[in-house]
């Protein structure tokens, strides 16, 4: 059908089907001839009130297309799902959003609640979980004997911009600090790694007193603590008020000081690993005894971890070294799936669509009866909370974002069905850094 042709049968449609002939109304009426779709007055009429309340003909004539390909139900609720769905929004950041709206927008109830506790088992926040060890990954990445000059430089950095390190105080300046504050420590577990840290630096500081004549003999008896615990004998030589005594530089002093915390952390870390007691937050509280201090610190470290999570590549908040080091702590520590191993990979697939409340109206058909001791469980689940939450006095701004949400579930259900002897099927995880769209016949 040449151009004039289709104008010609679109206004002839229009008048026909007894609609006002606007600019909405031939957009609809030339797709749906193109495509050669079904046209009924009621169809077209609805379609035509969902596109002007969606105000995106673009992304929503091809989800009508879609509505009569697949024969889906013709009703309101399944376009507004499959039009959310086709937006392409990262699912991860609708629901990142969404976690945030309840903590600030001012959603109380019990559902809010357990929603915020849903969303951080789908690993969607994560700031509680960065807040409690981000702090310490930046510090042992620093430490790391592993970690490239580049990490350290820029794990360093990341501590000043968290305050947990002084601005504008240097590495060397920081560990000649401890060494200055070893005598004043008090109340160390005994034969711990931050009692060996501390042993050491006190070491360090009696040589830079001048209690050793050569650095090589401060090597050998902090070498003696770290292997035997045993700080009196390794403390000074039996002859040394024989020997020539003189102060040791800092400059000679502070790679000995780094040292000592590099094993003091490693110890910490493996004593962790086999279910020994954690000391990698008192060795923390060790570097910095402003607890207030470390509290901020925690948090901030969290901040700048989020937002590797939720921002571009391209976002300049932090320079190359610094993104480096965010980048591997992210990866090593707050990747949840194994996409090397298929099992890990199906059951986190498999645990994922229970916790979405994908298979809730499933749960409903396949009910026993009256048998309601498991299903609780299914209620639990991010869709039917969305569901109660909808029904609860709630700010507008939330409610929206919860429709949203709702509506992605709801796609996938949708587009995941039989056709025929094929099994078509939509899968949208809410993944770190990136949504992945999972299909499959």
């Amino acid at each position: 059908m040449n151009v004039s042709g289709l104008k010609g049968t679109v206004a002839q449609l229009i008048a026909h089907l007894g609609i006002k002939p606007e600019p909405a109304a031939t957009k609809l009426a030339e797709y749906l001839l193109t495509n050669r779709l079904p046209i009924t007055k009621e169809t077209f009429r609805s379609a035509l009130q969902w596109l002007k309340a969606a105000d995106a003909a673009v992304v929503g004539l091809p989800v009508i297309k879609t509505m009569f390909i697949q024969q889906l139900p013709f009703v309101k609720g399944v376009f507004d799902a499959l039009f959310t769905q086709s937006k392409g929004e990262p699912f991860h950041k609708l629901l990142s959003g969404f976690r945030q709206q309840l903590q600030d927008g001012g959603a109380v109830t019990g559902t809010a609640s357990k929603l915020k506790e849903v969303l951080d088992s789908l690993h969607v926040a994560k700031q509680n979980q960065l807040q409690q060890i981000g702090l310490q990954k930046l510090v042992t990445t620093w430490l790391n004997s592993d970690s490239t000059p580049e990490m350290k430089s820029g794990a360093f950095s990341l501590l000043q911009k968290t305050g947990f390190v002084p601005k504008g105080m240097t590495e060397s300046v920081f560990l000649e600090s401890l060494v200055d504050g070893a005598e004043v420590r008090s109340g160390i577990p005994e034969n711990s790694a931050i009692d060996k840290l501390h042993q050491g630096l006190q070491l360090l500081s009696e040589a830079k007193g001048g209690a050793f004549a050569h650095v090589e003999e401060i090597e050998m008896a902090i070498n003696r603590i770290l292997n035997s615990h045993d700080h009196e004998k390794a403390k000074l030589p039996i002859d040394i008020h024989s020997m020539q005594r003189k102060n040791i530089s800092a400059e000679k002093l502070t790679p000995l000081a780094f040292h000592l915390l590099q094993n003091a952390f490693a110890e910490a870390i493996a004593t962790k690993a086999v279910g020994g007691k954690i000391e990698v937050n008192d060795l923390i509280g060790y570097l910095n005894m402003d607890t207030e201090q470390v509290a901020e610190s925690k948090g901030k470290a969290a901040e700048l971890l989020f937002k590797l999570l939720n921002e571009p590549p391209e976002a300049q908040y932090a320079r190359i070294n610094e993104k480096l080091v965010l980048s591997h702590v992210l990866a090593a520590d707050f990747q949840s799936i194994d996409f090397t191993n298929g099992p890990s990979v199906a059951h986190q697939l498999k645990e994922m669509t229970k916790v979405l409340g994908l298979q809730l109206e499933h749960a409903l058909i396949n009910l026993p009866g009256d048998d309601m001791a498991d299903f609780p469980n299914d209620l639990e689940t991010l869709k039917p909370l969305l569901l109660k939450l909808l029904n609860e006095q709630i700010p507008a701004a939330i409610k929206e974002m919860a429709e949203q949400i709702l509506n992605r579930i709801t796609a996938q259900q949708i587009l995941s069905q039989e056709n025929g002897p094929i099994q078509n099927l939509l899968l949208t995880l809410p993944l770190k850094r990136r949504p992945v769209n999972i299909l499959a016949s």
